[in-house]
């Protein structure tokens, strides 16, 4: 895949990664309360033929989607402070031109940029392209040689 590819993809998810950092913890809240409210497994009947009771897969559900959900919220903060530290990188222009294109994408964007900036659309382009790869520089860590 191509290095710009990756960098547009994960400037797209750029919001949506920042609002699971405040579900995700509100999911797990939520399997919380549910493992504190299942009911005791009765202790007069043994399972058949090695099956569990409904209380043991209770259990075991709410264990395997807290740590998929505990591993998912590691991964989406590593990737979002990885693109902030990309975006931190850029000067104020560059950054609202990377917003406009990928991050918040209104409609007309490239014409409301040049308005804005008071720029032809080549120039805009060019912008684009220099910040997109001082993004990926910055956000990898990769060093030129």
């Amino acid at each position: 895949m191509k290095w710009s590819d990756c960098a547009i993809q994960d400037l797209r998810k750029y919001n949506h990664l920042k609002a699971s950092l405040e579900s995700i913890p509100e999911r797990m809240e939520a399997l919380r309360c549910r493992f504190v409210s299942i009911k005791g497994a009765a202790t007069d009947k043994v399972p058949v033929k090695g099956g569990s009771s409904r209380y043991e897969d209770n259990l075991l559900d709410i264990i395997v989607e807290k740590e998929r959900l505990q591993y998912l919220y590691r991964a989406n903060k590593t990737l979002l402070d990885l693109i902030e530290r990309g975006l931190a990188s850029l000067d104020k222009t560059e950054r609202l031109v990377l917003d406009r294109f990928y991050i918040d994408r209104p409609k007309d964007h490239v014409e409301k940029l040049m308005e804005e900036l008071n720029y032809e659309k080549s120039r805009v382009y060019e912008i684009k392209d220099q910040a997109l790869y001082k993004f990926t520089i910055a956000m990898y860590g990769i060093v030129e040689y």
